[in-house]
């Protein structure tokens, strides 16, 4: 009987043979193939995928944002940022001028319409999907020889589909605009909110203290109903009379009676509200709802020129108010040179209801003490 020592029995390998590594094939190889699970039971691959997520959706900034929120800091330029909020706003400009050149041939292709007597609109939807009834009654309203049940080759059938059809057309490629407007609104809210938050922490780095709002706040307040009407308006006069390069540097407050704030700031936070107020939305919802006769479409179609410039308008003013920021903060960071800041830690609401609690039973005993000896004494 041979000597097992000499012929020793092959290793089995227990695990099921998809996960079993092959012959020539390393550790790591195998690993690969088969998305090994780490020791917390994560597939490798699935990190892999999930960072990737987490890269794209910016999750992960934020949470190197959230361990650094704590830890000392020192100036950060915005001049990075600073180009893709200038591109991002030109963007916004660009598209928002196209959009009134859009709306304004709308009003002028129905200019033509009414001076060749037609009083009414058009159905707004594709001739392979509207109802024939409503082509019927516009024929009938506006006086077309066209019975569309009968039949659509007649020369006024013709006529009358060309008309809906050009209108459909105009109409759908504003919409097609404004939903670009509404993309490259995402895209601002995110650079600009960035640019904003960045100038906002930069200013105790500027030997600029106690300021009225935290980095955080000062870009939730944009999101807040009826306080992003002027709260916007009070965080931007805030980082600019702080980040101003012409105030002492001796007194960390100073800044609050002696920075100055330009009119650039005054009128982007103008036309901020007016846009708010008057913007392609607003003037289908509440200023001009009913829309009956072409001569209601013209009117709200000439508004809708006016407020596509007015939002063209606040991305101008917008790039002036962050280009002037970036200024001031770049010249007060050479005057005040590097200055190393420390957030305060975090308040934990416990310990501080304790300490509360603690001081308030304090304040019991020292009163139920004296009570006593105001006794004692009367006795």
């Amino acid at each position: 009987m041979p000597d097992q020592e000499e012929n020793p029995t092959p290793k089995f390998d227990p695990r099921p043979p998809g996960q079993r590594r092959r012959a020539g094939e390393s550790e790591a190889d195998s690993d690969l193939r088969r998305g090994r699970r780490n020791r917390s039971g994560e597939d490798n691959s699935e990190r892999r995928r999930i960072g990737i997520m987490s890269r794209i959706s910016g999750r992960s900034e934020l949470d190197k944002a959230r361990t650094a929120r704590y830890e000392p800091y020192t100036y950060e330029s915005n001049g990075p940022q600073l180009k893709w909020v200038v591109l991002a706003l030109a963007a916004w400009i660009v598209v928002s001028l196209i959009l009134a050149m859009q709306d304004r041939a709308t009003s002028s292709y129905l200019t033509e319409l009414r001076d060749q007597g037609i009083q009414s609109i058009p159905p707004s939807q594709q001739a392979s999907l509207i109802d024939f009834q409503q082509i019927k009654d516009f024929a009938e309203k506006e006086g077309f020889a066209c019975d569309p049940e009968a039949d659509l080759s007649s020369p006024g059938c013709i006529r009358l589909l060309e008309v809906q059809e050009e209108y459909v057309s105009l109409r759908n490629t504003g919409n097609l605009l404004f939903l670009g407007l509404m993309a490259v609104l995402v895209v601002n809210m995110f650079t600009f909110g960035a640019l904003t938050h960045r100038a906002s922490r930069n200013l105790p780095t500027l030997k600029s203290e106690k300021q009225g709002f935290a980095p955080e706040r000062a870009v939730i307040w944009f999101f807040v109903p009826v306080f992003n009407l002027f709260k916007p308006w009070l965080v931007f006069r805030e980082m600019f009379k702080a980040s101003d390069p012409n105030v002492s540097t001796i007194d960390d407050t100073v800044w609050k009676t002696k920075g100055s704030v330009p009119t650039s700031v005054h009128v982007w936070a103008g036309i901020f509200i007016a846009v708010f107020i008057f913007n392609p939305r607003t003037i289908g919802w509440f200023w001009y709802p009913v829309r009956e006769t072409i001569e209601d479409v013209l009117i709200a179609q000439s508004r809708l020129v006016m407020a596509d410039i007015l939002l063209a308008l606040l991305g101008a003013a917008a790039i002036l108010v962050v280009v002037d920021l970036h200024r001031r903060q770049e010249a007060r960071h050479a005057k005040v040179g590097k200055v190393i800041v420390t957030p305060a830690p975090p308040v934990d609401s416990l310990e501080q209801a304790l300490k509360e609690g603690i001081r308030r039973k304090e304040l019991e005993n020292k009163q139920a003490r004296k009570n006593r000896d105001d006794e004692t004494k009367g006795t």
